[in-house]
């Protein structure tokens, strides 16, 4: 089971600023860290890393950390107002939902065809840092905001977690298997990384 802590990290060279994180413990070789549409923190961890230590690396990371999220806070600020109720909100979610849970197991069938990969269950989400995921039993997640997106973008990232299915690492092999059968797939993820904050209801 993943163990998680969560904290506030104020930037030494930023006092001004008050960042929530979360720390995320889990069988894994490496960390990572990233900061999501709506500026929360996640830093993933070997299970052996100490709290202090993945703290320290927060601390050394924070020019980055801080250029990220001050990034999210204007993409936020130019989110356009939503007028619909929270009851109008739902229900719109509830219909994206089934039709994702139809349209992403079409795109995948048709994709691992092309790929010559199999993979196992199609299950869709509501991910705060991730747009999809691959397992390594090829278990795959999407998440259901992708419907907001241009068919392309969608497309995208169901060939970015199948291409995991041959190469389980953003090696330059698996960027080639990306790009053999999207060639603007540079285009199509500086989209999303430009625009995913945009979607939401």
């Amino acid at each position: 089971m993943n163990k998680q802590m969560q904290g506030t990290f104020v930037p030494p060279n930023h006092p001004e600023l008050h960042i929530d994180y979360t720390i995320i413990k889990s069988n894994r070789k490496s960390w990572s860290l990233s900061v999501s549409s709506d500026g929360l923190l996640t830093m993933r961890i070997p299970n052996a890393m100490s709290r202090q230590y993945a703290e320290s690396l927060i601390v050394q990371k924070q020019d980055w950390i801080v250029k990220q999220y001050i990034k999210v806070k204007k993409q936020q600020e130019k989110r356009p107002v939503s007028n619909l109720s929270q009851l109008q909100r739902d229900a719109l979610e509830k219909r994206y939902r089934e039709a994702a849970r139809s349209y992403f197991p079409e795109r995948v069938q048709y994709y691992a065809g092309i790929l010559h990969v199999t993979y196992g269950n199609i299950t869709i989400r509501d991910q705060k840092t991730r747009w999809g995921s691959c397992s390594s039993r090829g278990n795959l997640n999407f998440n259901w905001r992708l419907m907001l997106a241009p068919p392309r973008v969608l497309d995208y990232v169901v060939v970015h977690e199948l291409c995991h299915r041959k190469h389980m690492d953003h090696s330059p092999a698996f960027w080639q298997e990306v790009g053999n059968l999207l060639p603007d797939y540079k285009t199509l993820r500086k989209w999303l990384k430009d625009n995913g904050n945009t979607l939401i209801l």
